[in-house]
């Protein structure tokens, strides 16, 4: 089992290390079997023994984190002296990868909040019906509702962005989480987000 993100349930995102051999090919990533061995020999990853050029094995030329979704990191040294360290910025990339990844998907405890406030905000504004309780509509708490939300949402949203640049994400990977361009993105924040040195 690789590393799994602990916002999908349903294991879309599984990311393991895999070693790239002459030529570009990918050897295959580690299996359960490969536990015991790798548990005997006190390191995370079967690479580190399974292509390390020794006893007539294969060299791995590199490393690259590959994820269940298909997705597939940029290939990486493998150092075979510090295999954890390569690992750790492995996982790092796939963690990376998995977030922007999963940036529009709600958690559903979010998701249902979002429903109940859209719902009680449409009750507050459907027009009074025939024989209805005066109390059912009211618009204009309705308005007051709703530009409370617009307001805290742009606040949020700026903190948000903010947070995103201090973890290093770039623009474009920000503008796919606004569901914008990266240059509207940019324009839009650029005033109120410090730039990374």
């Amino acid at each position: 089992m690789g590393w799994l993100h602990t916002d999908d349930e349903n294991g879309a995102h599984e990311g393991w290390v895999v070693a790239v051999l002459s030529g570009g090919e990918e050897a295959p990533h580690d299996t359960f079997e490969d536990s015991e061995e790798t548990w005997k020999r006190r390191v995370n990853w079967a690479w580190s023994y399974k292509y390390d050029g020794n006893e007539g094995r294969r060299r791995a030329q590199g490393l690259r984190v590959v994820c269940a979704c298909g997705w597939r990191g940029p290939r990486r040294p493998a150092d075979f002296a510090d295999p954890d360290a390569c690992d750790e910025r492995l996982q790092r990339e796939w963690v990376r990868h998995a977030e922007v990844s999963l940036s529009r998907t709600l958690p559903e405890r979010l998701q249902r909040l979002l429903d109940e406030v859209e719902d009680t905000v449409q009750a507050l504004s459907f027009p009074l019906r025939p024989g209805g309780e005066l109390d059912e509509q009211r618009p204009l708490l309705a308005i007051y509702a709703t530009t409370r939300l617009q307001n805290g949402a742009e606040e949020w949203q700026q903190e948000a962005v903010r947070a995103a640049r201090a973890a290093d994400y770039s623009w474009d990977e920000i503008a796919q989480a606004l569901m914008t361009s990266k240059q509207s993105a940019h324009e839009k924040f650029r005033k109120h987000v410090p730039e990374s040195p």
